[in-house]
């Protein structure tokens, strides 16, 4: 197993497994910029990789998967403007590492995915949850709009389910994400390392050059959905701080 050097990404290989662990339990494994980075890295450096057939990514402990990022985060300089900029451009290069990265990329939900967490899961190529799971986005319940995650879900599973999830800010179960294609499939805590590593096998058993291609051309709505979103959300980010400055 080797670690980020704040110890806050793990990973370990299992055959040709890459498995990639969030390791901030306590604090709801909500990323700061350098997790995001760091796990940015780990996907990229595993997708071109010959010894790795896909990429897992999981979160420690029981209870959350991942809180999104963290917006408590301070920055060392003091200019929250600049560490909110930071914070955008470092979860796109996710985004776009987990769309873009050849391999199968399937994300591991042993529990709630809320916010950042939960757009990473809808945009992996697989995701398999425990049964007690939930899928949120909840930006709205602080105010915060949410044009990627709107788009993602949109893109995914339809307008009506982009409006129920981002308008409503509800917390989905598992088992009704696996109803309405949000997840792939659903196992008890016991089960769900076996439910995940058998996917994962079985979509990297493929010839890698045919499901890059196939990867590639799924995702090409998804990923122009994306970027207009992001130009949305910085003239969004723009207009704020424009309101934000003293006349």
């Amino acid at each position: 197993m080797t670690t980020s050097p704040d110890n806050l990404v793990l990973s370990h290989r299992d055959g040709g497994l890459m498995w990639l662990t969030l390791n901030r339990a306590d604090k709801a494994n909500a990323m700061t910029v350098a997790m995001v980075e760091g796990l940015t890295t780990h996907i990229v450096q595993a997708g071109t990789d010959p010894a790795v057939q896909a990429i897992l990514l999981t979160g420690a402990g029981e209870r959350v998967f991942c809180a999104g990022v963290d917006v408590r985060e301070q920055p060392a300089d003091g200019d929250m403007a600049r560490q909110r900029e930071r914070r955008s451009h470092a979860l796109a290069a996710l985004q776009d590492a987990v769309l873009d990265t050849p391999k199968p990329v399937l994300v591991v939900l042993n529990g709630m995915a809320s916010g950042g967490g939960a757009m990473i899961a809808l945009l992996a190529d697989a995701c398999v949850a425990v049964d007690t799971a939930e899928v949120a986005l909840a930006e709205i319940d602080i105010g915060i709009a949410t044009f990627s995650g709107a788009s993602i879900v949109e893109a995914v599973c339809g307008l009506a389910h982009a409006r129920d999830l981002v308008q409503s800010g509800r917390r989905m179960p598992a088992p009704e994400a696996r109803h309405i294609g949000l997840v792939r499939a659903v196992a008890p805590r016991a089960e769900l390392v076996s439910a995940a590593t058998a996917l994962a096998t079985l979509l990297g058993s493929k010839k890698p050059t045919v499901f890059a291609d196939n990867k590639r051309w799924i995702n090409r709505r998804v990923k122009a959905a994306l970027a207009e979103a992001r130009q949305e959300h910085a003239r969004h980010r723009a207009h704020s701080a424009q309101q934000a400055s003293p006349a």
